[in-house]
């Protein structure tokens, strides 16, 4: 295996220097003249449409507002507010907003608030605890004799959240504090109650169901309130695109049962990145991360998030953690992951007005359960596609490229390929920002 990864490793540096040495410098063409400095607000309404293999095309608007002010700070903002309502065409909404400052309140204080709406009509469900669940292409192919359904992997969930995250600043350099807390309200609803009697095949979901796997009084969903607390270490020399330094996160989550919870939980998560200039136009990025149950019980819905300082992402497999993996292939009650990226930038400069960069990147990701889901080994794992001890790292790999505005926006686009055909095949993604 690390042979293999060796292998792989050597490529992805010789296309990279290949691309290094042989693409004319635009970059230093224009590294005389700075980039133009953006004063006031700055801000896009765009029309949004924003493909992913997992979840479909995304159509509708969002408007991303920042504001420099004198432009003393650029390309730091004084605030940074993002909306966004979409529908899919996999019978979903979303709909955003995203609120950021760290320089509105004294003493250095940034705020954070996070809000969503969303309804997933073909959310993903392959099953819990990684390679112990079965996942098998078959099943949803007609033209294969193993077919069920086309929906056998698929239920239909709605999320209402809200997190707000309150960040100071400690005696140390680069040392913050953070408090937050968070709401979250999902319910899940089988997704054959829409298809005709004769295709009301049960699904995955609904065998884990009948398994008694997913408790019956979280199968419809439920709440959950939780309180935030976390250290931050942040020497990153730019936020949007850092080029050098470290974001470190210690993160504990508790979900005490007086604040009206039915299930009372605890958890941890330790996230690492790091860049590291190769010269003026490539970086490599990296990130680690860690995840775990201290406490209690997590109710099955609030698996798939990775916890965080800043803001949440969906884990684990699809665009936020390891691109080209099945969407939540990786579910558990913790999970390591790791990011590794080379970043190019070759081209930098002022087009009508607005700063424009055009960068490169190639990855790999990859990730495990650590933590597994409870599940009883007396059930008839067979009922439900299950056999356990097969868990072990799961890996992607891929290539994107970014479209930079006036520094902050960057138009995302990345595909990857899993490594493994227990993993699926194959994901394109567009999206906004990097990955980390």
């Amino acid at each position: 295996m690390l042979l293999t990864l060796l292998k792989k490793w050597t490529v992805y540096c010789l296309i990279i220097l290949g691309i290094y040495f042989q693409a004319p410098d635009l970059y230093g063409q224009n590294a005389a003249s700075k980039e133009k400095v953006i004063k006031g607000l700055d801000f896009g309404v765009l029309p949004s449409f924003v493909y992913n293999t997992d979840k479909g095309l995304q159509y509708g608007a969002l408007a991303n507002f920042y504001y420099y002010g004198k432009g003393t700070i650029y390309p730091n903002y004084l605030f940074n507010l993002y909306l966004q309502s979409s529908r899919t065409t996999k019978n979903g909404y979303v709909n955003f907003l995203f609120f950021d400052s760290g320089r509105l309140l004294p003493k250095g204080m940034r705020l954070t608030v996070d809000m969503s709406l969303l309804k997933r009509g073909y959310q993903h469900f392959y099953g819990f605890n990684g390679y112990n669940a079965l996942y098998n292409k078959n099943f949803t192919d007609q033209t294969k004799p193993q077919f069920i359904s086309r929906h056998y992997y698929f239920f239909e969930e709605k999320t209402r959240t809200i997190s707000v995250d309150l960040k100071g600043n400690l005696p140390v350099k680069h040392l913050r504090w953070d408090l937050g807390l968070g709401y979250y309200h999902l319910s899940t609803l089988p997704f054959r109650h829409r298809l005709p009697s004769a295709q009301r095949l049960p699904t995955l979901f609904e065998k884990y169901i009948a398994q008694g796997v997913i408790p019956s009084g979280q199968k419809n969903g439920g709440s959950t309130f939780f309180l935030k607390t976390g250290l931050i270490y942040d020497s990153r020399n730019d936020e949007s695109i850092p080029t050098k330094g470290i974001w470190a996160e210690a993160v504990y989550i508790n979900a005490l049962q007086f604040l009206f919870n039915k299930l009372a939980y605890s958890q941890v998560s330790f996230i690492f990145h790091q860049y590291l200039p190769i010269s003026s136009k490539l970086v490599f990025a990296y990130r680690l991360a860690y995840q775990t149950k201290l406490s209690g019980q997590i109710p099955f819905y609030m698996l798939p998030e990775l916890a965080s300082t800043y803001r949440s992402q969906e884990a684990l497999g699809g665009n936020k953690t390891i691109r080209g993996i099945l969407n939540r292939r990786l579910l558990g009650n913790g999970f390591a992951l790791a990011n590794f990226e080379f970043r190019y930038i070759p081209i930098h400069t002022i087009l009508l007005n607005r700063n424009l960069g055009i960068g490169f990147n190639v990855f790999e990701d990859m990730g495990i359960i650590t933590d597994q889901y409870r599940i009883d080994k007396s059930l008839n794992s067979k009922a439900f596609d299950y056999q356990a001890g097969r868990e072990k790292m799961h890996y992607a790999a891929g290539a994107g490229i970014r479209f930079i505005v006036n520094h902050n926006f960057i138009v995302a686009m990345d595909y990857g390929r899993a490594l493994d055909k227990r993993d699926g095949t194959k994901s394109f993604y567009i999206g906004l920002d990097y990955l980390f």
